[in-house]
């Protein structure tokens, strides 16, 4: 059978592609960041599974559906693969969905797990075969609905995706609707409402709770109270987001029968999900750190996370990512990065169409709450203001869920300016 990926650059359609390979079908695939579209592309296939971000315009998809092809959602080709797997492990949530599925298989790693994560560990994507599939799973345009998962764990939820909904109660109404789906659901005690049937409750207060943390070399050292008793855990990540990750993977583990032997084991030697808090070298003989986070909330957690570790002062470059999160999230933005000294990189479109934010405008407001902000017309030009601006920064933080890493090469030194 051929398979052929629109949008095929995306993360998981590079796992379900490898999938469908590991089986013995052809695939094929087209990005718009690698060549563009063709109709001629979808000819010869026999299913066509596109991404969200692809248009209903698309001039294959519209071949596809001309000839006759099968055609299905990147989310409906995962929940229809999901399937063939005896056990599936779901994780929802508005942060952190990639680091706790990445955990939680690595805390399962006895149990042959196999992982679809929107993201990389160490440069590799998750394993396409195993007993269990460990799957992150998306609320954007309510994608995680196509999943029935044995275990599902929802780790917070807060209005990201404007696009798709117009309310957080509509959001929630998602989440519930996720819940639902699944016959155990691993969530926070104050989310308990979503399923009180069927929930095991976990935070600072629940049947798995952190109470307590401390700074180890090269980690953290985090104690859990679990059912069992207090028991502690070794981790290679820092920041109280990572902390409070982790008890959510113990709990999802412990949920799917490993003992704590196996959990300790796996968490003591995951070194976390790439641009999650990663550090990749040095830059103006500061510390550079990627990280995703592309969020208020999450930018702020990373901000934290620095300072837990002694940055003080840090230099963020911030990559917006799409004009209508930009808008409606600037002032929030704006307030989450006014205590570093920042540089807002271009727009990344990943969908939809320009409005009236703009970079300049969110380096205005972070500016009018008190901080420190410029503009940058693109990478190379961004690289530059970092070295003008890091005389009196102790760590270079590049933040943002789009291609934000092509300024690494340029800071990093491997390109020249």
């Amino acid at each position: 059978m051929h398979i052929h990926f629109i949008g095929s650059e995306g993360v998981s359609m590079k796992w379900l592609a490898e999938y469908y390979a590991d089986r013995g079908h052809s695939v094929s695939g087209s990005d718009a960041a690698t060549g563009g579209h063709d109709a001629a592309n979808v000819h010869g296939a026999d299913i066509v599974i596109y991404t969200s971000a692809v248009p209903e315009t698309n001039v294959e998809l519209a071949e596809a559906r001309r000839l006759g092809i099968k055609i299905m959602t990147r989310a409906e080709a995962l929940g229809e693969i999901s399937r063939t797997f005896p056990f599936l492990i779901a994780v929802a949530g508005t942060h952190g969905k990639s680091t706790v599925t990445a955990m939680t298989a690595a805390a399962l790693r006895r149990h042959d797990p196999a992982m679809h994560l929107g993201g990389t560990v160490g440069g590799r994507r998750g394993r396409t075969s195993g007993k269990v599939l460990v799957a992150e799973a998306c609320e954007y345009m309510r994608n995680f609905l196509t999943l029935s998962p044995d275990v599902g764990v929802v780790l917070n939820i807060e209005l990201d995706h404007t696009d798709c909904y117009k309310s957080e109660t509509e959001l929630i109404e998602a989440f519930a609707l996720f819940a639902s789906r699944c016959k155990t659901v691993v969530l926070p005690c104050e989310l308990s409402y979503i399923c009180p049937n069927k929930a095991v409750r976990v935070g600072l207060t629940g049947e798995y709770a952190l109470i307590g943390e401390e700074r180890i070399p090269f980690g953290t050292r985090i104690t859990v109270k679990t059912p069992d008793g207090a028991r502690t855990f070794d981790t290679l990540l820092f920041g109280r987001h990572n902390a409070l990750n982790a008890v959510f993977a113990i709990a999802a583990a412990r949920v799917c029968g490993a003992d704590y032997d196996e959990i300790a084991e796996g968490l003591s030697a995951f070194p976390g999900v790439d641009r999650r808090m990663q550090q990749v070298g040095e830059t103006c003989g500061l510390p550079l750190f990627s990280d995703y986070a592309h969020h208020p909330t999450e930018i702020a957690a990373s901000l934290e996370a620095l300072r837990a570790i002694g940055y003080s002062r840090p230099l963020a470059v911030f990559q917006p990512h799409t004009f209508e999160r930009l808008a409606v999230f600037s002032d929030a933005f704006a307030t989450a990065l006014k205590s570093a000294r920042t540089v807002v990189l271009p727009v990344f479109r990943a969908r939809g169409e320009g409005s009236g934010a703009s970079p300049l405008g969110l380096a205005d407001k972070i500016n009018t709450s008190g901080g420190e902000a410029v503009a940058a017309a693109d990478f190379v030009d961004a690289a530059g203001l970092v070295r003008s601006l890091s005389y009196d920064r102790d760590v270079v933080i590049v933040m943002g869920a789009g291609d934000n890493e092509k300024i690494l090469p340029f800071l990093l030194g491997n390109n020249a300016i």
